[in-house]
């Protein structure tokens, strides 16, 4: 995290992958198998595999973003070109060679917390619910909230 000039606090995609990656850690997800992309690498940000209680055939692939530079003339602007990027790389990632509702690929995007009140409001409930999409919000401490189809119901009601 940087501060900058203006006191916004400017939180890297990096500092929002590992924030992630120990969160999905303590749900058992990536103990073992935890692969974190480099910025420049092809592929989704964070894939993990579902370790505890006992390994099986669950994943989770995460898309991340950072929140916008301090030379951005329109943080609102980039955050909303962010989100919609992030939406369109994990959606042109997901498989459909495991279509069980009890195993298989779970996919998130994950944002810094100013991406909040976009992110809970752009994207629908059951768009979540079809496509077994979380939304993972992380502050500035490194605190992780999830967002499944049912906590945006919630929400979006």
């Amino acid at each position: 995290m940087i501060k900058t000039k203006a006191t916004r606090k400017i939180m890297s995609e990096e500092f929002v992958q590992k924030s992630v990656k120990n969160f999905l850690s303590k749900e058992g997800f990536g103990s073992e198998n935890v692969e974190i992309t480099d910025l420049r690498e092809k592929g989704v940000d964070i894939k993990v595999k579902k370790m505890r209680p006992k390994p099986c055939g669950w994943y989770y692939l995460v898309e991340c973003k950072g929140d916008p530079k301090e030379t951005v003339k329109s943080p609102s602007g980039s955050i909303s070109s962010s989100l919609n990027s992030a939406l369109g790389q994990i959606i042109s990632r997901m498989h459909t060679s495991r279509k069980s509702l009890y195993g298989g690929y779970n996919y998130g995007v994950a944002f810094p917390i100013s991406f909040q009140k976009i992110a809970l409001s752009k994207i629908p409930y059951y768009v979540c619910n079809r496509l077994r999409l979380s939304i993972f919000i992380v502050d500035h401490k490194g605190s992780v909230e999830k967002f499944n189809h049912r906590k945006l119901k919630a929400i979006q009601k």
